[in-house]
């Protein structure tokens, strides 16, 4: 009875308002900010270099020699990059050429640096 009869108080403001601005920690390795937004209005682009296989490099590089046929390093070329981030995002090779400067180095930095680590 006596548990019953037990006022219960508020909890502590302060201690609630910390508890509740404690951001969620995202990883965000795999993201690009962009300065400027895609045509559809998205912010950010997001990559799963886990989807890209053989077939997908390969197919890349053969789009890739098709749009500069000068192509002689692969991974040293930015139109080869830019098919490798297309595929990586899910998005189009038109969509990634079109990105503004700054937001097509940082992507096709990004999947060079895929391509550079990729088994290691």
């Amino acid at each position: 009875m006596a548990a019953e009869n037990e006022v219960k108080t508020k909890p502590d403001a302060d201690l609630v308002a910390d508890v509740a601005l404690v951001p969620e920690v995202v990883d965000e390795k795999d993201v690009i900010h962009l300065k400027k937004p895609l045509p559809n209005g998205n912010t950010e682009i997001v990559f799963n270099f886990d989807k890209i296989t053989g077939y997908v490099l390969l197919r890349c590089e053969k789009q890739a020699r098709k749009e500069d046929p000068g192509l002689t390093i692969p991974l040293l070329s930015t139109v080869f990059q830019a098919f490798v981030a297309a595929a990586a995002t899910k998005l189009r090779y038109d969509d990634i050429a079109g990105l503004s400067a700054p937001d097509f180095i940082a992507v096709t930095n990004k999947a060079a640096n895929f391509l550079a680590s990729a088994g290691r």
